[in-house]
């Protein structure tokens, strides 16, 4: 078997190693799947392994790479993707006890996309009912735990794909993204989190829109270089999407160019009180980037418009779902469910129409800058159990908590978290970059120069030491740099 550093390698390390003939996919798959029944019983990362498609997926590439044949972007790469995915001939639950029965019948876009770039699928990572909550917990799974510090949240609703990747059980992980659910576990698991334009990867076949386009699939990755190799991976749409945004070019190549001097907008201004020692990771970051040359001010856009659009959205899309026995619902989607219907459709319409309205005004924003730097979440990762536990009141805490992630799921702009920082007691603090519409390639490539400059904070559990050469070691902006 591998050493034990192959498992936190980045996916684009393991996949010129496998092309190179370095390591085979089948001793990947051997090491992830040990490390896996080892450490995951006390974090709750996957819900169901797919070990023969696993085994299937990592021959497949064993022969091509025999054949000489041409190889995908993640040829034998093992991957995790999301609960709430459609893997075809597998458990589609969505993360709910109502539909733990349902099998997929066919695959999701991206997880098509994957297969076709030789991804190997190890299985499915926690995930909340619906992807409704930010914090993976239950109903009916056990609550994700954070590799970090265990008795924290791994973040959600992604956040068994960050807690595996942080883990070192997988070397990348597909997540998907509504009002945040890539970005905070990220943040939460000292991870980089990318979310999509919005139509840059299809929600079909099955959906055409998701959330009414507040949704989108997008990579949990270790390094930008990889985000943007999964990005890669999954980009594209099917004829007929309601949205898509053409790939202009490769996004890891792009990324990989030193970005020309950008014009940078930060902002601490949310409706909740932002932790200090986030803050002060976002003040010392802006400081750093004026010092690569680029041009920083701050800036006070109005965030707070989309709250109460998004709830609407996000009631009315569990009021849509074939529910029959409420009873088997988290507490909070059943009440969801309950009020759905108490909104008619011409309020939904209004909701949409004021929410592009307001897009439009805070993308303007956006005329004379290039990149906004926030923080991804108000504050790191809460203790397990603490979030949102009154249901009467939890959607005004979850988006407290996200008041810098959700407004750009509802303008649809491209937005990365990225590992920069921890607390005095090494909590991961995520920093956010937001792009301009369809403009991935500047965060990408703006997160790549901050990574070489900054370096990021290893997320590795204390019983494997860290693979990062000790040039890396310790670097990131601390909380009083």
């Amino acid at each position: 078997m591998p050493d034990e550093h192959w498992a936190f390698a980045p996916a684009l390390d393991q996949a010129q190693a496998i092309a190179e003939g370095a390591i085979r996919p089948s001793e990947l798959l051997a090491l992830y799947y040990d490390r896996i029944a080892r450490v995951d019983p006390d974090l709750n990362s996957y819900v169901l392994l797919t070990r023969e498609l696993a085994e299937a997926a990592a021959a497949a590439s064993e022969k091509r790479i025999a054949a000489g044949q041409p190889l995908g972007l993640l040829d034998g790469v093992p991957i995790s993707i999301k609960e709430t995915a459609s893997l075809a001939g597998h458990r589609n639950s969505l993360g709910s006890r109502v539909f733990e029965h349902a099998i997929a019948e066919v695959d999701g876009y991206a997880i098509t996309r994957l297969k076709s770039e030789g991804a190997v699928i190890l299985g499915k990572t926690n995930a909340p009912e619906f992807g409704t909550r930010p914090i993976t917990e239950g109903p009916m799974f056990p609550p994700a735990k954070n590799p970090v510090d265990r008795t924290r949240t791994a973040g959600g609703s992604s956040g068994g794909a960050a807690a595996a990747l942080a883990a070192g059980l997988c070397a990348l992980s597909h997540g998907g993204d509504g009002g945040g659910s890539i970005r905070i576990p990220a943040s939460c698991c000292g991870l980089v989190g990318l979310k999509p334009s919005r139509g840059r990867i299809s929600s079909g076949p099955l959906l055409g829109e998701d959330w009414a386009g507040l949704a989108t699939t997008g990579v949990i990755a270790r390094t930008v270089a990889d985000a943007a190799l999964g990005l890669d991976a999954m980009a594209g749409h099917l004829p007929g999407d309601p949205y898509w945004a053409e790939v202009a070019e490769p996004f890891l190549p792009a990324a990989q160019r030193k970005p020309e001097p950008m014009r940078i907008g930060w902002t601490l201004d949310a409706p909740a009180a932002v932790d200090p020692e986030v803050a002060s990771a976002v003040e010392s970051l802006a400081r750093e980037l004026g010092r690569l040359g680029h041009q920083t001010r701050q800036v006070r856009p109005d965030l707070t418009r989309f709250r109460a659009l998004i709830q609407v959205l996000a009631v009315t899309a569990v009021g849509a779902l074939p529910i029959q026995r409420t009873e088997l619902l988290d507490p909070l989607n059943r009440l969801m469910f309950e009020v759905a219907p108490s909104t008619s459709s011409v309020e939904y319409l209004k909701t949409l129409t004021q929410l592009h309205r307001h897009a439009r005004e805070l993308i303007a924003g956006w005329d004379d800058m290039d990149v906004l730097l926030t923080p991804t979440l108000t504050e790191p990762a809460p203790r397990l159990g603490t979030l949102g536990k009154n249901v009467e009141t939890a959607s005004d805490e979850f988006l407290d908590w996200l008041s810098f992630t959700h407004p750009f799921n509802c303008t649809g702009q491209p937005a990365i978290s990225l590992p920069l920082a921890r607390t005095k007691s090494g909590l991961p603090i995520g920093i956010q970059l937001v792009g301009r519409p369809r403009d991935e390639y500047s965060i990408l490539s703006l997160g790549l120069q901050l990574e070489a400059s900054v370096g990021f904070w290893p997320s590795v559990p204390r019983e494997i030491p860290s693979p990062v050469s000790e040039e890396g070691q310790g670097r990131g902006l601390a909380h009083a740099r």
